[in-house]
């Protein structure tokens, strides 16, 4: 940060783990305090970040912290140990007192995974001040926001170490349909169909960006003129 008393709402979302949208939410409803700049632009001081890794105001010490690390398979043990280590290190860098790790193999679509379960009821129970995940989908592959949210209702703040970059609407859709149908496709024909089905998906949906729109519905503009 270079020594800087005053934070973007990108700069401090990087520094909290989590999204420039969280940064806004928060500051709308008062648990983040910012200023403005002469032309109205929202800075966070860098002391906020401090008092926002602490537990709160009237709790003494860190913040109580889970450590939530997944993989899809067993052959991805090494990645879910090098992923326990990355986040280990961000808890101790960032001051937190870590009070449970997590680790299971599962796919993220799996809504009777027992790690996840597990971690909504430490969250239930008020166990836990912040939660520290790797990236969005090690905890679920849609509706991160939602749990981002629902997170907060109870006080406790959900970070990531790699926020995802902002997509375009059809890269985003795109990245979804990819996901879906990797997800199924490996159920249903184990790990090595994955990539073949991957490509024939991209594939398909690149050509179908390439189609003009009059082409699509097998009518033209014209055609369309003229009905009407």
């Amino acid at each position: 940060m270079k020594n800087k008393r005053l934070l973007s709402p990108k700069e401090a979302a990087f520094e909290l783990g989590i999204s420039v949208k969280t940064v806004q939410r928060w500051d709308e409803a008062g648990i983040l305090r910012t200023v403005r700049t002469a032309g109205n632009q929202r800075r966070i001081p860098i002391e906020e970040i401090a008092r926002l890794r602490m537990r709160g105001e009237g709790k003494q010490g860190a913040e109580r912290c889970v450590l939530y690390a997944r993989v899809a398979s067993g052959s991805q043990e090494g990645h879910l140990a090098q992923q326990t280590e990355r986040l280990k290190e961000a808890a101790r860098a960032r001051g937190y007192e870590v009070v449970q790790i997590i680790t299971e193999q599962a796919s993220s679509l799996n809504e009777r995974r027992s790690g996840m379960n597990s971690l909504l009821s430490l969250i239930g129970a008020q166990a836990a001040d912040v939660v520290l995940v790797e990236y969005p989908d090690r905890l679920v592959r849609f509706g991160f926001s939602y749990l981002e949210q629902a997170f907060g209702w109870m006080g406790v703040r959900l970070e990531v170490l790699d926020p995802p970059k902002q997509l375009e609407p059809s890269e985003e859709l795109v990245q979804d349909v990819l996901t879906i149908v990797t997800v199924f496709a490996g159920r249903l024909y184990g790990q090595r169909a994955k990539g073949i089905i991957r490509k024939r998906v991209q594939t398909a949906l690149q050509e179908c960006a390439a189609i003009p729109a009059e082409g699509r519905d097998g009518t033209s503009q014209q055609d369309h003129q003229t009905a009407s």
